[in-house]
């Protein structure tokens, strides 16, 4: 579902195109070798941003963010909440399990 409610389709291929055609042409990425036939990701992760996240290389991008609120313990420790990264990693290991990347940014 979108930021309007309405349930949007992630064709996983097209984003492969997209990851690699973005990864060629970017100076963060050494050298404008890949091809779609070596790889499968799809987009990027980062468990370490606050919020942490998974994007799709989508026209545009689309953003998975996985917010949570912090209890006290976890506002003093400065800690990620464990249940923003357990749907972060169940996420990632659908993808993974369906056999599909995302590159890691943290």
């Amino acid at each position: 579902m979108d930021d309007q409610d309405r349930e949007v389709f992630i064709d996983f291929s097209e984003c492969k195109n997209n990851w690699v055609n973005y990864a060629n042409e970017s100076d963060s990425f050494e050298g404008n070798h890949r091809s779609v036939e070596s790889t499968n990701c799809v987009g990027f992760r980062d468990a370490f941003a606050d919020p942490m996240y998974i994007e799709f290389c989508t026209v545009p991008w689309t953003r998975f963010v996985y917010p949570y609120k912090k209890n006290f313990i976890e506002k003093l420790r400065k800690l990620s909440s464990g249940k923003a990264y357990v749907l972060f990693k169940e996420t990632n290991d659908l993808i993974k399990k369906y056999g599909w990347s995302t590159f890691d940014m943290g």
